[in-house]
């Protein structure tokens, strides 16, 4: 049986939340470059001083003169093995799962099309970690990059809540609970199977119990810290090896065990979430150059007391957008990321003006020189027909 694009983006896509939420923090104000050479490299600087130095790995580019994305191992900039060769692994990943959309070199877009198939480039290689790049004329290159720095720390109940409601609001994702078997598995997350079919996720510093309806939608979450009671029970048991059925309550596993389905997957919608980030402007797409991105650091750790939140996902969600409480927000920085690229990047109809599009982000051109100067829409209207998101999570995210 032949794995699907949406199998490849619910396996991914709550990890991969939680991990760019933790990069965004990271390079949160700064200022990029990125070198397309033998020994590529995209730093990130802010007041002068490194503040995150990676690897760039270029998966594709989108085009949204041209409505395209074209995979960079289509290599038309002629670029060097080590800055393509990640995505000709997710080539081959594609050839070997049956996944047309790993192996077709140019693809129609969609809105949602240049990120799905970022997701599913992460659960092929193992990086978590990207970056959408604008190079001009409307094409931005997506980079999945690779630093020490962005390593998780261990998980905490509040930030996985988060990434699991935020990564509702970036794309469909058409089985929750697979995704959150995925995504706990990836994470080393202990579980424990509730008597009414739903999962508590286990915590150093808490528990979160998941309500699941019958089309294996996430339909409620109650978050409870500190950890006590019968989930510090459970946890302990999961820590330290105990049998499942030595644990409080029948059915504990430890993270990535399987856990029995009880219903066929559906598409949903995104659901709404006890404390969203506030997603930033999308970044406009490219076919091969230099970055901008964004993303929202999230805080975590047990409260003093115990607080205990329920978050109903059932029905289609709230954006992330439109809702925030004062912790998320306060965590989000109002920047926009500059930058340029050393490496000269063939961007289609380049040298014509681009004609002012509605609603439209600001996007980088390239000079001469191959650097790319960030600038401001001229048409005031747009901002007034459809106001800038705020924050830099989905900037990040490239949405």
């Amino acid at each position: 049986m032949s794995t699907t694009l949406q199998d490849l983006v619910n396996r991914a896509v709550f990890y991969s939340t939680e991990v760019q939420t933790h990069f965004g923090g990271l390079i949160a104000d700064a200022e990029w470059e990125v070198d397309f050479t033998a020994d590529p490299h995209l730093t990130f600087t802010a007041d002068g001083d490194v503040v995150l130095r990676g690897r760039p790995h270029l998966l594709g580019s989108e085009s949204s003169r041209d409505t395209t994305w074209l995979w960079g191992w289509e290599n038309v900039n002629d670029f060097p093995d080590s800055v393509v060769g990640l995505s000709h692994d997710v080539r081959k990943f594609g050839a070997a799962e049956e996944v047309p959309e790993l192996t077709t070199a140019e693809l129609d877009l969609d809105e949602e099309l240049a990120l799905r198939l970022t997701l599913a480039a992460k659960e092929a290689t193992g990086k978590w970690a990207h970056y959408p790049a604008e190079a001009g004329a409307g094409t931005t290159v997506w980079l999945l990059v690779d630093a020490p720095e962005i390593a998780l720390p261990e998980p905490q109940v509040k930030v996985s809540v988060r990434a699991l409601m935020q990564g509702l609001t970036q794309t469909t994702v058409s089985d929750h609970r697979a995704a959150i078997e995925s995504y706990v598995g990836k994470r080393g997350i202990p579980v424990h199977q509730l008597s009414d079919g739903g999962l508590r996720m286990l915590f150093a510093d808490g528990s979160a119990d998941l309500s699941f309806d019958d089309e294996r939608r996430i339909s409620n979450c109650d978050m409870n810290t500190p950890l006590e009671g019968e989930a510090a029970e459970q946890f302990a048991a999961a820590s330290s090896g105990t049998p499942a059925e030595a644990a409080s309550a029948p059915g504990a596993t430890t993270a990535g065990a399987p856990i029995p389905r009880t219903a066929a997957a559906a598409t949903s919608e995104p659901s709404a979430t006890e404390t969203p980030t506030t997603p930033a402007e999308a970044t406009s797409p490219t076919r091969a150059g230099a970055p901008t991105g964004d993303s929202a650091q999230t805080g975590a750790g047990a409260a003093s007391g115990t607080d205990t939140t329920r978050t109903d996902a059932a029905a289609a969600g709230t954006p992330a957008d439109e809702a925030a409480d004062e912790e998320t927000a306060a965590a989000s920085a109002q920047a926009t990321p500059t930058g340029k690229a050393s490496a000269d990047v063939d961007v289609p109809g380049a040298d014509e003006p681009e004609p002012a599009a509605d609603n439209e982000a600001p996007v980088a051109s390239r000079s001469e020189s191959g650097t790319a100067d960030q600038q401001e829409p001229t048409d005031d209207s747009a901002k007034e027909d459809k106001p800038k998101k705020k924050g830099l999570f989905s900037k990040l995210f490239g949405r």
